[in-house]
């Protein structure tokens, strides 16, 4: 008897064992005590309405907003055991403490203490476990007393022990110990929960949880459920048994039909009651620690409070995950089930993997590339070359060398070409005999069928090559022109649409059998930069080289993004490979071991997924932080270097930007959760925070505005004073084109009357000028008279002197002589020459005596003649003397003057006087 319990107890084990090994996890992540900076041990976990999150730590309380972690330590130093967030407060509960935290105006957290109004309670070391909200007035309960805090004041509900608080169906319902179920009444008085409870008697109640019409109740090692007046035990014979082992410590309802077990020693237990199967995440799915003492779920998301950091499960998630954490596996280059069994190809060898065993096959070890299936048989794509899966033996076909892939050739059933290392063999599946190519000496990555006759290879470092053809003899090897401007390395062969396609240096092309080359392929103009890996039917996988996002596409209106932290950023790089299992099913390849993808459940979480809002936890300057409501204006000193801290809580989104709009504008992304600008100009600015999500548009944003205030010099005050100045620089300057239009009217006055009289001088000059014309005519025309006069009377006088004897009255004659000579020398007519001379020729006489006083009248009578340039023909008669003695009166004038004899004495006398 005793043998046969054993056994029992064996198998069930064995069952248990088999049951809940772990094969698929969905994402876990994890945030260890180094990462958040703070105690190891967190006691209790909430989450509010934006999906900030809060963590009761030994060391304070925690909160992550999706970038960065913070810690608030109480004054006292104590631990804190509970939290809760309610409307804008976060309640927490320590050491005969309780209160809670605000964010202030500037997004500092501030605590308020409640416990000053207990003082009158008799608290005997309590500590606050629990926290919950009913009807806006808050509960808390102790080990010693359930309390309730409305606002204003704190009062005891009751003065028992009670291990669990809740609500359901409107009411107050909470735990006293070993005894059953409790409610408040509107009065707030104590009563039984309605109903059949007597299963619940002796029960150690310790969490209670509502979900919708039934209630859900936590015993250590039981599950209940309260539902229409009755209570019952969750028989399930492998979950009670599991919840012996582990110690139950907290539930959560997820849905309807199913709900969360938080253990002590076994992690979480994920129960469906609809099938009564049950899943367990511990350390060994890739869990911190497996005690779990505080529980949330918010968004699908479940977030673990534990012995020793903090977790969050997406349960929901598409895609979930099989890790090695031996380290044996390796990264993982492709994926195959074949016969029931899977198949996995890595850089340490090929594995068989079923019922969540991994055995490597043997001989399998090294790197293998590829696995392909063909005509019912498995082939794979060694290191060491060319290998057949069968009955999960590695039978070698080839081994002279390491081999890339092996494809069908159409028509040809029996035959495959396989691409290896130093050129391509023809492979005969019925003989098993093996042909090289000739011609083809180089490594081979991948080949493509054009036609019957014409082939393409791709080298993985040296392009693209055409091989043609006649049933595989006569090989035509023709290399193509590098496309694009670099070297073709590593390029990408297809087929799509019966055209032979090229992905070369992040660049599509299509081959044009009429040009025979290659020219670009605008139907996949989108996705350059994007590489194919995955071709179907319908749908089409690309990954963009730059970001590492898995793009989803039928190439037409369907687009699906699957981000590389959506696979914990763990494919094999330059190497991810996406493998069809059905329509719905697809395996990625990782570096550590695979990620399965439901499409459908993807594509329905792509199309209704919550995204979080973008929020400031603070704003500051080089000298103070500024309210986070309202538009700040920040002085321009301080200015210099603006701090913006932000919060993203966890969601599907996939990034987050901002742009800073004003007097300049800046994008960016947002990383570390801080941004600075640095520098900014004075003016309005409008700061937008955008969270972007995955294969659809800006889903969320939040705004913040605020202004930087002018320098000192451009403060209003000080245009004021500008506005002065440049009205009195105004008036100034119509003053001074006042007096300076004044200066120039007087100015043009003084020039009309300077010129007015400069026009009368002139005139009067003219008019001098004219008369002296005409006296010098005058005086000439009288000298000239004078002259002619004198030289008629001369000649009279020689006509006389000739004839004189012939006279009879000799004293007649003599006396006409005389009156003659009196006439030819009149000193009157000189007297009248003299004057009209000096009116002409003014203060001559003057300057010439000045420089030459020794001249007698005479001589100055000569200089005036020749100052009116006459001849000496016609000064002879003036003078009454013959030419010969102007002559020598001028010789001997010159000599007065001490001139030289080729100095012209008329000249002399004209330019000198």
């Amino acid at each position: 008897m005793i043998n046969k319990a054993l056994k029992c107890l064996i198998l069930m084990g064995l069952m248990v064992y088999t049951t809940y090994s772990q094969e698929l996890v969905p994402p876990i992540q994890n945030f260890s005590p180094s990462e958040y900076s703070a105690a190891s041990q967190n006691w209790d976990i909430a989450v509010d309405d934006r999906g900030v999150v809060y963590t009761a730590n030994n060391q304070g309380l925690l909160v992550f907003d999706g970038i960065n972690w913070e810690l608030f330590p109480l004054e006292s130093q104590s631990i804190i055991r509970s939290v809760y967030p309610h409307k804008d407060r976060i309640y927490t509960g320590s050491y005969e403490e309780f209160g809670f935290w605000k964010r202030d105006s500037i997004g500092k957290m501030k605590y308020t203490s409640l416990s000053p109004l207990m003082e009158d309670f008799n608290m005997q070391s309590d500590e606050f476990w629990e926290i919950l909200a009913y009807k806006d007035t808050i509960y808390f309960r102790s080990f010693g007393a359930v309390y309730k805090y409305d606002g204003a004041e704190i009062t005891k509900v009751e003065d028992l022990v009670s291990t669990a608080l809740g609500t359901f169906k409107g009411k107050m319902v909470y735990a006293p110990r070993m005894q059953g179920l409790a409610y408040l009444d509107e009065n707030g008085n104590s009563k039984p929960l309605d109903g059949d409870l007597d299963v619940l008697e002796g029960v150690n109640i310790i969490d209670i949880e509502a979900q919708g019409d039934s209630l859900f109740i936590a015993g250590k090692e039981s599950l209940y459920v309260y539902f229409d007046g009755k209570v019952r035990k969750i028989n399930d014979v492998r979950l009670n048994e599991l919840l012996s082992r582990s110690e139950l410590n907290h539930i959560i309802p997820i849905s309807s039909n199913e709900i969360i077990l938080g253990t002590i020693k076994d992690g979480i237990v994920h129960y469906d009651f609809r099938d009564k199967s049950f899943q367990t995440y511990n350390r060994t799915a890739g869990l911190q620690n497996n005690t779990i003492l505080g529980i949330d779920y918010f968004d699908e998301k479940l977030w673990l409070a534990l012995d020793k950091g903090v977790d969050m499960i997406e349960l929901k998630a598409p895609v979930n995950f099989y890790t090695d954490n031996s380290g044996e596996l390796g990264a993982v280059y492709d994926l195959h089930n074949y016969n029931g069994n899977y198949y996995l190809a890595s850089n340490t060898g090929i594995y068989n993997f079923t019922n969540s065993e991994l055995r490597l096959i043997e001989n399998a070890k090294d790197h293998t590339w590829n696995l392909e299936e063909i005509n019912g048989r498995l082939y794979a794509n060694h290191n060491t070359g060319i290998y057949e899966i069968s009955n999960g033996k590695f039978v070698p076909i080839d081994t002279r060398t390491g081999s890339f892939s092996i494809d069908e050739i159409d028509g040809l059933s029996d035959k495959l070409l396989i691409s290896h290392y130093t050129g391509i063999s023809l492979y005969d599946q019925k003989t098993g005999e093996i042909s090289e190519l000739e011609g083809i000496n180089f490594p081979v990555k991948q080949v493509v069928f054009e036609n019957d006759n014409t082939f393409w290879a791709a080298h993985p470092y040296e392009g693209i090559y055409k091989i043609s053809h006649e049933n595989f003899t006569n090989l035509k090897v023709e290399k193509i022109r590098s496309l694009g401007q670099k070297e073709n390395y590593n390029p990408k062969i297809y087929k799509l649409n019966n055209q032979v396609v090229a992905y070369v240096n992040g660049s599509w092309y299509q081959y044009n059998p009429f040009q025979d080359d290659f020219e670009s392929f605008d139907d996949l103009k989108e996705y350059d930069g994007s590489k194919l890996i995955y071709k179907g039917s319908n749908y089409y996988v690309f990954i963009e080289t730059d970001s590492g996002n898995l793009i989803i596409t039928d190439l037409h209106d369907e687009k699906i993004r699957i981000a590389p932290e959506d696979l914990d950023q763990r494919m094999v790089k330059s190497n991810e490979n996406f493998i069809r299992e059905n329509d719905s099913i697809f395996y990625v390849t990782l570096n550590d071991g695979f990620a399965r993808i439901n499409l459908n459940k993807l594509r329905d979480i792509n199309g209704d997924r919550w995204m979080s809002t973008p929020f400031l936890k603070e704003f500051a300057d080089e000298k103070e932080n500024y309210s986070l409501t309202g538009t700040p204006v920040i002085p321009y000193n301080s200015s210099k270097n603006i701090k913006v801290k932000v919060g993203l809580p966890v969601s599907s989104t996939s990034r987050l930007t901002y742009t800073l709009e004003g007097e300049e504008t800046i994008t960016g992304s947002i990383n570390s959760g801080v941004l600075t600008f640095r520098n900014l100009v004075h003016g309005d600015y409008s700061l937008k925070l955008s969270a972007w999500g995955n294969g659809i548009d800006e889903v969320s944003t939040a705004s913040y505005n605020f202004t930087i205030a002018p320098p000192w010099y451009l403060s209003l005050p000080m245009k004021l004073v500008y506005v002065l100045i440049f009205l009195s620089v105004i008036f100034l300057i119509y003053w001074l084109n006042k007096q300076k239009l004044k200066k120039h009217q007087l100015q043009l006055e003084a020039k009309f009357e300077k010129e007015h009289a400069e026009r009368l001088n002139k005139i009067e000059k003219d008019r001098l000028m004219h008369e002296i014309d005409l006296k010098r005519k005058e005086l000439a025309n009288t000298t000239m008279m004078a002259a002619k006069k004198n030289e008629v009377l001369m000649e009279i006088q020689g006509e006389l002197n000739k004839d004189k004897n012939k006279f009879s009255n000799q004293f007649r004659v003599k006396h006409i002589m005389t009156k003659i000579n009196n006439a030819v020398k009149n000193k009157d007519e000189w007297k009248v020459f003299e004057t009209n001379f000096n009116e002409v020729h003014e203060d001559f006489f003057k300057d010439v005596l000045e420089k030459y006083p020794k001249l007698t009248s005479k001589d100055l009578k000569l200089c005036s003649y020749l100052k009116m340039n006459l001849s000496s023909k016609e000064i002879a008669p003036l003078m009454g003397i013959s030419v010969r003695g102007v002559e020598v009166h001028r010789y001997r004038l010159r000599k007065k003057m001490e001139l030289d004899s080729d100095v012209n004495l008329t000249k002399f006398l004209i330019k000198n006087f």
